[in-house]
């Protein structure tokens, strides 16, 4: 056990060293690898966009290790914020909230608000309270691709010299949290997660789901978003000859069927590993189950499966 310490110990050392060496870290959550800057550090901010070639009306979330630490970030700590907080906190949900001064805009891509999450991970949690300071970080991967959920899929996308992974193991929860907009009336579930409707109004908080937009209010509202390097198409019918015609048209021969396991919590879990296979055909196909447009547990996965596919097949 003693020896456990000390290595969780040396690696948050080493990640403290990498923000003086002027290296982002990749930190684990129960969501996804996130790449993180100190909030107070503009220069290692700009790099987040610069590697992740993300655009800067894109916001980024800040994670914290505390609800004090949140409080510090926000004008309006409301009641509802609180009770949000106290129950769901730490875990996979950010909520948004009207922004304080300090807090760069480059962060909150000129927006009023913040995007604010308290992540279960135990050495993410570490490394904020060893800093001192909040970390904003979208997810470890180049924008628009495949979230990464372990180390591996981190290491597919950044060099070493320029960013130090903090190896939590893999990610539990497997997709981004849920996003909820507390700014305003009535609160808005911004990105579906796997904490939904549900979850809300059993503590008597009523949300209401945005279905469309055109504005970027949160990460993760893009149209196309989480893309792995294989095209995937979706489908609700189990025709294969119409999955196959529908193929012949794009020019594909091969698919690799993409097998969700039937209970949510694990399908998200392993979503983004299936999709950061190394597969030998030409693309995925997924058949997405009429029981899991109904089941609120699956809006979050459903969210990434239609914003990573290339089509719809009916």
């Amino acid at each position: 056990m003693t020896h456990n310490i000390t290595n969780i110990d040396h690696n948050i050392e080493q990640a403290l060293l990498a923000f003086k060496q002027k290296k982002l870290v990749a930190i684990p959550t129960e969501t996804v690898y996130g790449l993180a800057a100190p909030i107070n550090n503009e220069a290692l901010i700009h790099k987040i966009f610069s590697l992740k070639e993300r655009p800067f009306f894109d916001p980024l979330i800040i994670h914290v290790a505390s609800i004090e630490q949140a409080k510090s970030l926000t004008t309006q700590w409301t009641e509802t914020a609180q009770m949000i907080a106290h129950t769901f906190w730490p875990g996979p949900l950010t909520i948004i909230l009207p922004k304080k001064e300090h807090v760069s805009d480059m962060i909150t891509a000129g927006l009023p608000t913040v995007g604010i999450r308290f992540p279960k991970h135990p050495l993410t949690q570490k490394l904020i309270k060893s800093l001192g300071v909040p970390l904003a970080a979208p997810s470890a991967n180049k924008f628009k691709q495949t979230s990464p959920t372990q180390v591996e899929h981190v290491k597919k996308a950044f060099l070493e010299q320029d960013v130090y992974i903090l190896d939590g193991g893999p990610c539990t929860v497997g997709i981004e949290s849920t996003i909820v907009d507390l700014s305003q009336t009535p609160i808005k579930i911004l990105r579906p997660g796997m904490l939904n409707k549900k979850d809300f109004a059993a503590i008597g908080i009523d949300c209401t789901e945005i279905k469309h937009t055109s504005s970027i209010e949160a990460p993760g509202m893009m149209e196309d978003h989480y893309m792995p390097s294989k095209p995937l198409f979706l489908t609700s019918t189990f025709d294969l000859s119409i999955v196959t015609n529908f193929l012949n048209t794009k020019k594909i021969k091969r698919y690799a069927e993409l097998k969700l396991p039937d209970d949510p919590i694990m399908a998200a879990r392993k979503l983004y590993s299936l999709l950061h296979q190394d597969i030998h055909q030409d693309s995925f196909v997924c058949h997405i189950k009429s029981s899991w447009q109904k089941d609120p547990q699956w809006f979050g996965i459903l969210d990434r499966l239609k914003k990573a596919s290339s089509a719809i097949i009916d």
